[in-house]
């Protein structure tokens, strides 16, 4: 995209947690945006319009479409009605516990319908950025920073297993046809405020849990995570569509790597709370990225510290911490809620605050 260029965005899962954001930065550059969405988390669809809609200009297309991504047909017609310049597709379940839960709707949704939206980009010619994960990174030893080059482990759960068929099934479209432009990310774990919160997230769900209950609950203390602010992986959306194009098929993005206990601990630093170790929850994951190919290419430099991000978590929730609770978490949740009940409720032995 040269500087001065005007895009157009269509974006799958537009109303949920990183779309929303992505939307709101592309309307304030200028830009025209359509969110197709299906609603499945009970989003509040006027107070997110208007969130997502911060800068009022009557220069830039807001669109929005109750639509689910495998109503092919509907999908079709929004995309060929709405002519976007770039299809960011970021509607699939994006939660360990809720692809686990639910294989079958995981494989239609992840997988049947993330391939029907390449096909329908492959064939109108539309550029694609497409959201893998470092969760594909598994469980490492030996605190390795990996590289999109490292021989992956065998997933372990419906949510990595699904976005490695996506990847594969990407590399051989491209192999097929070289012109097809589309680029893979694997984020860090993402954090941070969103017109559609997630609490869940491992950042979010810690500053959460200090906020309300003044304690941190912590399975492994060095369990590794990479991680980084919303704000940033959008940031990094816009360096590629400024540039246009890229090198390789799929990039590492991401800012922090900090084992869980460094997490808490940057938590500590700017709320009072105690830490808890819970060995009856968490999931197996401990890994770091190395982010060096796609900051080198894309001139890429994150520069939000991890306790800035929190601070500006930790004062919304202050804030905002009635509504939450008195929500019963509607809208905030990739996950079921009696599994998150279970997480915020396991037992602990305290950490004395150092």
């Amino acid at each position: 995209m040269q500087k001065n260029r005007k895009e157009r965005f269509f974006i799958t899962g537009g109303m949920g947690y990183i779309g929303s954001v992505f939307g709101r930065e592309a309307l304030k550059k200028g830009h025209d945006v359509c969110l197709y969405d299906s609603l499945m988390y009970e989003q509040n669809r006027v107070r997110m319009m208007k969130e997502i809609r911060a800068v009022d200009t009557k220069k830039t297309e807001l669109k929005f479409i109750v639509g689910d991504t495998r109503n092919t047909e509907l999908l079709t017609k929004s995309i060929e009605e709405f002519k976007p310049t770039y299809v960011l597709h970021l509607g699939e379940l994006s939660s360990v516990y809720a692809c686990n839960h639910h294989p079958a709707l995981t494989e239609d949704i992840n997988y049947t319908a993330s391939k029907k939206v390449m096909d329908i980009c492959q064939k109108l010619n539309i550029k694609v950025l497409y959201n893998s994960s470092s969760s594909v990174y598994g469980v490492q030893k030996d605190n390795k920073l990996m590289t999109e080059k490292d021989l992956l482990p065998k997933p372990t759960d419906y949510y990595c297993t699904f976005k490695l068929k996506m990847e594969e099934c990407i590399k051989n479209k491209v192999k097929k046809n070289p012109n097809f432009k589309i680029i893979v990310f694997r984020p860090a774990t993402v954090f941070g405020l969103s017109p559609r919160l997630r609490i869940e997230l491992l950042p979010n769900h810690f500053t959460y849990m200090a906020v309300a209950h003044n304690m941190i609950r912590i399975s492994e203390l060095n369990a590794y995570r990479a991680a980084m602010d919303i704000d940033e992986l959008v940031m990094g959306y816009f360096k590629v569509i400024e540039k246009g194009n890229w090198k390789d098929l799929i990039y590492n993005i991401g800012h922090h790597n900090l084992s869980k206990g460094q997490f808490a601990k940057g938590i500590q630093n700017v709320l009072k709370c105690d830490v808890g170790l819970a060995p009856d929850m968490g999931n197996l994951r401990n890994l770091q990225i190395d982010c060096s190919k796609f900051n080198k290419e894309f001139d890429f430099k994150p520069n939000i510290s991890y306790e800035k991000s929190i601070k500006k978590v930790a004062d919304w929730m202050q804030k905002n911490l009635k509504n939450l609770q008195s929500s019963n978490f509607v809208e905030l949740l990739n996950m079921p809620l009696d599994e998150w009940h279970k997480i915020c409720q396991s037992n602990v032995a305290i950490t004395p605050r150092r």
